[in-house]
């Protein structure tokens, strides 16, 4: 039966022949730079093709931002190829009086390049835009990769591989074949066995020094995957990099796809000769190893991580704790995939913003999809972290109907904070009278959530000791991470007060802070301070707050930059009455260097002193003078300022974060030490 790919490649063909001809006749010409010093130096093997070779150049055009220089090796090709070269300024050529093929072409070539890197690419193969940039980049992180290879997508729009997998007698697989390129499997950065030289990374020391493709395997096949069996043998990683995407027309080069098979299938004993030891820790072929053998290193913990969304710092309510979460796991060596419930369609443009780029998103999935997805990779994961009250109980409903789809992995509970005195707070500061019998019952249930966890991370020490004093633990405190940055003290060019958080809606806790310093107050502060006015920064979607009136509240907005207004603010203020967990805006603001004044729901969340890392006042009189002090009392605002960065260095920097996150996952790991890892 004819596979409905060739019927489009002969459609496809035809409009590339149709373009060639087109640019043949019109006269125009390539131009290509030819750098003195390149940085990379990309090598295209030619042999027949020319309409194909003209759109891998065109796309190569697209980078002319990178010094690279342009090799190419034209295997004496009998097409429209040599008129295609002669249109061409800039590239280095050599012409070939016989068909090399691409292994002695590319070792031909990269004994004449110049650049620091080797970037092997097929002429069938057509970069999309910042593809090249993107491995660049990848390549250039670490010291210790040693190749990298791209997302490359077949001409009918399937993926070719997201990376290749070895098995353990040398037969190998293209991870994802015929799947669509941007399911969430194939859009995260990880190690793999090796990737196709059709778009291939490397650094020239390595690949000419070490003899750049092994011979051996001429005239075709398995080469690409024998120079990455050595870089790993070698102590060098190869890197599947998902922004480096390329179209590629597979077997173009071939005279046919069955001869194509057939060479591979010889060239797999040799390629198992060469490699047994390498090959022995490989798992067996069958579809079962898939995904635990599409990364090569074996990570230390495989860890689910539930929450609503992608943490999005500039979205506050807790997301840029959960982030930080997520690159202490990374850190720690986690193969982590998180799966956001809430919102679960997301661009893939705004994803890795933020998130390490070796996290797995499992976009698509939702709660709708959270059964179906915990069963597709049962006994997978090692830990599973479920962020919030909400999502907990969604996760319970899973498993009453399906009790053992977790049943081999750790349960942790992140309670980010314990919404139920949240809550309570909010209620009662509007007016509503909630009895104690009452608030004890939702603190109670809420808690209880985490009856079955294996670990509970918590944001303070208050609410951890509630988890303890209900039974339920062991409980971490594990609050935000914030790196130090003061910005000088310039206490010249230093004005007035600064709030920054996300507004959501207007009986939201930042919200109400907002307000009743606004009204409160500001009044208050302007007659012992005239000229005193606010300014605020974050997103902000309450009606009430985008209403208060100016010149008094400067509202900024969200802000992607903030470093210019913690620079020119002489006080941070944080009125929050009500509300939960660590208030991070004080941290960072401390950060920066800029002294805080606060509530003392704040201060005690925090764990801060009055008068020694903060001042802190209830009533809107004492607030105001508090404030009125500090933007005049230069050396109250030197030690305040000077105190709660140690406090921040102390308690709140990534190293003491990533600490506490590996406490939390050793221990709930703890009682599944025996299990044998697959």
């Amino acid at each position: 039966m004819e596979d409905p790919g060739d019927s489009l490649k002969a459609v496809l063909a035809a409009a590339n022949v149709a373009a060639l001809q087109n640019f043949l006749a019109t006269g125009h010409r390539l131009r290509f730079e030819d750098p003195k010093t390149p940085l990379v130096s990309v090598i295209v093997p030619l042999f027949n093709r020319a309409e194909l070779t003209l759109r891998c150049l065109r796309s190569l055009l697209e980078e002319r931002e990178l010094a690279f220089e342009l090799i190419l090796v034209d295997n004496a090709s009998t097409d429209l190829t040599p008129g295609l070269l002669d249109r061409l300024e800039g590239p280095r050529l050599i012409r070939n009086a016989r068909n090399k093929g691409f292994l002695l072409a590319v070792n031909q070539a990269a004994r004449r390049s110049r650049g620091e890197l080797l970037l092997l690419l097929n002429s069938d193969a057509e970069l999309l835009p910042g593809s090249l940039r993107a491995a660049v980049a990848t390549l250039q992180s670490s010291s210790d990769i040693g190749a990298v290879g791209g997302r490359l997508v077949l001409t009918d729009g399937r993926l070719q591989e997201a990376g290749s997998l070895c098995w353990q007698d040398g037969s190998c697989l293209g991870y994802g074949r015929g799947d669509s390129p941007r399911a969430f499997a194939y859009m995260f950065r990880r190690d793999v066995d090796f990737c196709s030289g059709a778009f291939l990374l490397t650094r020239r020391a390595l690949f000419v020094g070490g003899g750049g493709f092994d011979e051996d395997f001429f005239p075709a096949y398995y080469e690409d995957a024998d120079y990455c069996a050595r870089l790993w043998e070698g102590g060098h990683r190869v890197v599947y990099e998902p922004e480096a995407a390329v179209l590629h027309f597979e077997f173009a080069s071939s005279s046919s796809r069955t001869h194509a098979i057939a060479l591979q299938g010889e060239r797999q004993a040799l390629f198992v000769s060469k490699h047994a030891a390498w090959l022995a820790g490989k798992q067996s072929p069958w579809v079962g190893s898939i995904l635990e053998a599409r990364a090569v290193r074996g990570a230390s913990r495989r860890v689910l991580f539930i929450d609503d969304r992608v943490p999005h710092a500039a979205l506050g309510a807790g997301f840029p704790r959960t982030r930080e979460m997520l690159w202490a796991m990374q850190r720690l060596g986690c193969a982590v995939t998180f799966l956001p419930l809430s919102f679960p369609d997301e661009d893939w443009g705004g994803v890795y913003a933020e998130v390490p780029r070796e996290t797995e998103v499992a976009l698509g999935c939702g709660e709708s999809g959270l059964l179906r997805f915990l069963e597709e990779r049962a006994g997978y994961y090692d830990v599973v972290v479920v962020s919030r009250p909400h999502n907990m109980e969604r996760l319970r409903a899973v498993l009453a109907r399906v009790p053992d789809v977790l049943a081999s992995a750790s349960l942790v509970y992140d309670a980010e904070a314990i919404f139920a005195l949240r809550d309570v707070a909010g209620r009662r500061l509007a007016g509503e009278a909630v009895a104690e019998s009452e608030a004890a019952e939702l603190v109670r249930a809420e808690v209880a959530l985490a009856k079955d966890a294996r670990a509970i991370a918590c944001v303070s020490a208050e609410e951890q000791q509630r988890f303890s004093e209900a039974g339920v633990g062991p409980a971490f405190v594990l609050a935000h991470a914030v790196e130090a940055a003061p910005n000088p003290e310039a206490l010249g060019s230093r004005g007035n007060l600064l709030f920054v958080g996300a507004l959501h809606e207007d009986r939201s806790p930042n919200a109400d802070a907002v307000l009743w310093f606004a009204g409160e107050v500001l009044p208050r502060l302007a007659e012992l301070h005239p000229g005193a006015s606010l300014t605020l920064a974050g997103v902000n979607r309450s009606a009430r707050v985008a209403a208060l009136p100016g010149p008094g509240v400067v509202q900024r907005g969200s802000l992607k930059e903030l470093s210019p207004l913690y620079a020119g603010a002489r006080v941070f203020v944080a009125p929050m009455r009500f509300g939960a967990g660590v208030p991070l805006k004080c941290l960072e603001a401390a950060a920066r260097g800029v002294p805080i004044v606060c509530t003392s729901l704040a201060a005690r969340q925090l764990g801060w002193r009055d008068g020694v890392e903060v001042l802190v006042a209830d009533d809107p009189f004492d607030f105001a003078e508090a404030c009125a002090s500090l933007l005049k009392d230069d050396a109250l605002w030197r030690r305040l300022r000077s105190a709660a960065l140690e406090r921040v260095k102390a308690s709140a920097s990534p190293a003491a974060f990533t600490n506490v996150m590996k406490e939390l996952l050793d221990a709930a790991l703890r009682p599944a030490l025996a299990r044998v890892a697959p």
